[in-house]
């Protein structure tokens, strides 16, 4: 499985290359959007390596120990294939895309089981008995977590430092049920994930893109709901590990309503965006230092908690303490650092 890190790497090499010369036909690859904090043309195609390898390997390999993987790449494809053509520039409304997460949602429900069965609070749990609301929750829960994480990318190494992180804790704190394909599942992808990381972090040659923000978002959705099921952990354990962008999505959307303005309208307002304007101010030179810095400082904010998530699997109440004990720590961080920036004020 380590095999898939040279080959993610190359792709990654052949993606920049490519990217070079395509910039001195005089297209460069700079969004203009309100989040964008980059500069200068990079690629922005580092989640096509992590899919191609991943992809590669998975069909080489044809044994029952990556079947999960394979699965789980072909459900997960509409979705890439959307962050692609948003990386290729091509204007998606956001209900629109909506829509096209549902389906790699639903098949993944369909086609590997991945469904939530409780959340542990009374009365909300009687509703899962019914099929559908079941099937309803996972789809809108999967959609979401592929959104919030493209809304904590835009960091060098930011998102791709917190997947790897969820997928080294799994595995070091991985119960003696849990099956030979959904190990090799996080294996594989932390392979692949850390040869793009290396490029990317600090110094910026290759960018995750839309496409690999989408692509992780779901890939590790599936992969650990899943391994919450097979394990029979507590459903908190879920909310517990995916904290952090789930509670950097809820506060967009408050912040967003109150600032009268659309919900779904991207903005350079999020927590990491908050944070690295902090750190500019500190003066130094390298934009990468700043970037840098910013991954750093967010890691610490989430690492113990997603720690915590692994130790305390099984204990929903302690899971339940600590996702408020993070929701309380990222608002007065938040409001700390800018307090304006809960009105659509400039900040």
């Amino acid at each position: 499985m380590t095999d898939i890190f040279p080959i993610s790497f190359v792709f990654s090499i052949l993606l920049i290359f490519i990217s070079k010369i395509i910039e001195k036909k005089g297209i460069v690859n700079i969004r203009q959007s309100p989040q964008t904090l980059h500069t200068r043309s990079v690629s922005r195609f580092g989640g096509i390596a992590i899919f191609l390898s991943l992809i590669l390997v998975s069909l080489i390999d044809s044994s029952e120990n990556y079947q999960f993987m394979r699965v789980a790449l072909y459900c997960s494809s509409p979705i890439f294939i959307l962050g692609i053509l948003d990386d290729l520039q091509l204007e998606i409304k956001p209900i629109i895309r909506l829509i096209i997460v549902f389906p790699s949602a639903f098949l993944s429900y369909w086609f590997l089981g991945v469904e939530a069965y409780s959340v542990d609070i009374p009365y909300i749990d009687s509703l899962f008995e019914l099929k559908i609301f079941s099937i309803i929750f996972i789809c809108f829960a999967i959609a979401g977590m592929v959104n919030a994480f493209n809304m904590i990318d835009g960091i060098n190494g930011l998102v791709l430092l917190y997947s790897l992180t969820i997928c080294v804790l799994i595995l070091l704190f991985q119960s003696s049920s849990s099956s030979l394909d959904i190990n090799l599942f996080f294996v594989a992808i932390f392979f692949a994930i850390l040869a793009v990381f290396i490029l990317n972090f600090p110094f910026g040659r290759i960018f995750l893109g839309d496409g690999g923000a989408y692509f992780l978002g779901i890939m590790l959705s599936i992969g650990v709901i899943k391994y919450y099921q097979i394990n029979a952990l507590s459903p908190w354990y879920v909310f517990s590990v995916f904290i952090y962008p789930i509670t950097d999505v809820f506060f967009s959307i408050f912040r967003r309503i109150i600032s009268k303005v659309s919900a779904v309208k991207p903005d350079s307002k999020h927590l990491h965006h908050i944070v690295y304007r902090r750190v500019k101010k500190i003066g130094l030179e390298s934009e990468n230092s700043n970037h840098a810095i910013t991954t750093i400082l967010m890691f610490i904010l989430y690492f113990p908690f997603l720690l915590s998530a692994n130790y305390f699997a099984n204990n929903s109440l302690i899971l339940q303490i600590q996702c408020l004990i993070f929701i309380s720590f990222y608002l007065a961080i938040y409001i700390l650092l800018n307090p304006k920036d809960l009105t659509n004020r400039k900040a």
